[in-house]
């Protein structure tokens, strides 16, 4: 198991880099454009070059690539869809292109639609996408928390997509604070044990790649997406770690994406460590053995 935060890349990878050693990351994740609006940047090759190289020399994996909040593969307008899908495929490419081994999104909202007829656009998308995309990264979808008609809002969604598009480069991002404003209590051993089961009924542990590791303070099942400290809220210490103890998850990238300074950065990962039973950070992912970490 691995852990890190979201780091941002705006001054330049150097100062990725050194963000995430100062919150002692074993695995980050980052925007590769604009999260909140549809402008990208021209590829830079030598960049994103020096970037791989960075990352290999402090055993920094896996990188995820963190899709735009404006995303709506479920709308059933088509120019949204076409336009969302065009940016999920670019990530796609830099990611290829870039060596980062995931690219993460969210699927948006099937809106006034059938939920039926909206889930067969989102399957036609991501069939295309990963057909087309170059050889290398995993697509992660991540859960929601369920609020108005959203998208895969439950694991038994998120299991039904990865069984009807049919290829193993599509996997799964769980975001814990997601889950639990979807009405999955993780707060407690014996709540962690159901998801645990939900899991491997609908999705697999092998396509369960990367948790997004956030606290929360709303109800459970309130359908509101809060993100708090780890171990600070509603799922607590012992719901953390009853998770992050179980050996089917060994092979996770724990992302913390709560509140942001350095020094909370730091605190976070530390405590999800804690939590979790490991001391340091992680051996290489070339020494450990029984999960691809998805670059094939």
């Amino acid at each position: 198991m691995r852990f890190g935060v979201h780091v941002g890349i705006g001054g330049g990878f150097t100062k990725t880099i050194a963000e995430a050693l100062a919150a002692r990351c074993d695995c980050i994740q980052i925007f590769a454009g604009n999260p909140r609006g549809w402008r990208t940047t021209p590829y830079n090759p030598q960049a994103w070059a020096e970037f791989a190289k960075l990352r290999k020399q402090h055993n920094i994996a896996p990188t995820v690539i963190h899709t735009s909040y404006l995303i709506n593969l479920a709308s059933a307008d088509p120019a949204m869809r076409t336009l969302s899908a065009g940016h999920v495929a670019r990530d796609l490419d830099v990611a290829a292109k870039g060596k980062i081994e995931y690219v993460n999104t969210h699927l948006g909202s099937y809106g006034d639609q059938p939920r039926d007829k909206g889930f067969a656009l989102v399957c036609r998308l991501l069939t295309q996408l990963i057909k087309d995309a170059a050889r290398g990264p995993m697509l992660l979808l991540e859960n929601s928390a369920g609020s108005g008609n959203k998208c895969g809002g439950t694991i038994e969604e998120l299991g039904r997509f990865l069984r009807e598009v049919g290829n193993r480069r599509v996997g799964v991002c769980l975001d814990t604070a997601h889950l639990w404003a979807s009405g999955y209590d993780i707060s407690s051993p014996q709540g962690v044990a159901d998801v645990m089961r939900e899991i491997d009924k609908h999705i697999g542990f092998q396509r369960l790649r990367v948790l997004h590791l956030n606290d929360t303070q709303v109800p459970l099942g309130a359908k509101r997406d809060l993100h708090w400290h780890v171990g600070k809220g509603r799922i607590g210490n012992a719901g953390f770690r009853a998770l992050l103890t179980r050996p089917e998850l060994a092979h996770i990238a724990c992302i913390c994406e709560t509140p942001k300074t350095a020094e909370l950065d730091r605190r976070n990962v530390q405590i999800a460590r804690r939590l979790a039973g490991v001391s340091g950070a992680a051996k290489p992912l070339s020494t450990r053995k029984g999960v691809s970490n998805g670059c094939s």
